[in-house]
């Protein structure tokens, strides 16, 4: 038997699905869930069934599935069958932050990239949006961070009132996918790998309080072109010491 979209992987063919038949069926199965014929938590139709329905084998059926577990899009429960996920930004982001953590450290500046237009617009946004308790933590977290020169708290301390600030700026923006798209560029472990140099073990520079301070000071002016040019530029310097830090030979950061 020939699978209706491609490729023989029926009863006494191959025992999985050529690529192209397996292509075919996740397209539709994902233009069914975007269009709403499968909605968040439903169950799929039976293998058996969506097999007979689009002309293909239930290997193909199977493989199709997986590739949709992978992508975030359904979960297959053993016994049960698959069900459509929450179609959050959070959930479906979920692949990006695995990526963003696991990633080699070169293609980090590419994710610097990325979280350096984010922040941008994440920052315009809350200093539009933001509120006044928002504003009092967002200040408490500037002021847990180490002053510029100076003694202060350990390397995780301000690493700590980095991430939460940041936080505090993605929710602020009122926008659920920067806010989920933020948060996987946000992470510790994201963090801790493009150290560069930013933070010190011995806990007494960070040089990056300084900075904070510039973007609360624009985010409670409510001045949001300020607030998106001081987070840009804020991540360039992040971008920046991590590239002097993958020149050196011997940079004694490891990420």
């Amino acid at each position: 038997m020939a699978d209706g979209v491609g490729g023989a992987d029926g009863p006494g063919g191959p025992a999985g699905g050529s690529s192209s038949a397996v292509d075919a069926v996740v397209a539709k199965l994902k233009l069914m869930i975007a269009s709403r014929q499968l909605g968040e938590n439903d169950r799929l139709p039976p293998e058996r069934q969506l097999a007979a329905e689009m002309g293909v084998s239930r290997n193909t059926i199977r493989e199709a599935l997986a590739t949709l577990a992978r992508m975030g899009l359904v979960e297959v429960k053993r016994g049960s069958g698959a069900f459509v996920r929450s179609l959050s930004s959070t959930s479906l982001l979920e692949s990006m932050a695995v990526m963003v953590e696991v990633s080699p450290t070169e293609r980090l500046l590419e994710y610097l990239t990325i979280r350096r237009i984010v922040e941008a617009e994440t920052a315009a946004l809350a200093a539009v949006h933001i509120a006044d308790d928002e504003l009092a933590r967002l200040e408490a977290c500037v002021d847990r961070m180490s002053p510029p020169g100076g003694s202060g708290g350990t390397t995780e301390e301000d690493q700590a009132a980095d991430i939460e600030f940041h936080a505090i700026l993605n929710a602020a923006a009122r926008n659920p996918a920067l806010e989920a798209l933020g948060t996987a560029l946000n992470s510790m472990t994201f963090r801790a790998r493009i150290a560069a140099g930013m933070y010190r073990t011995s806990g007494t520079t960070v040089g990056t309080r300084g900075e904070h301070e510039a973007i609360f000071a624009a985010v409670r002016d409510h001045d949001p072109s300020r607030a998106g040019t001081l987070a840009a530029a804020h991540v360039i310097a992040v971008e920046t010491a991590l590239r002097a830090a993958l020149d050196r030979e011997d940079t004694g950061v490891e990420f």
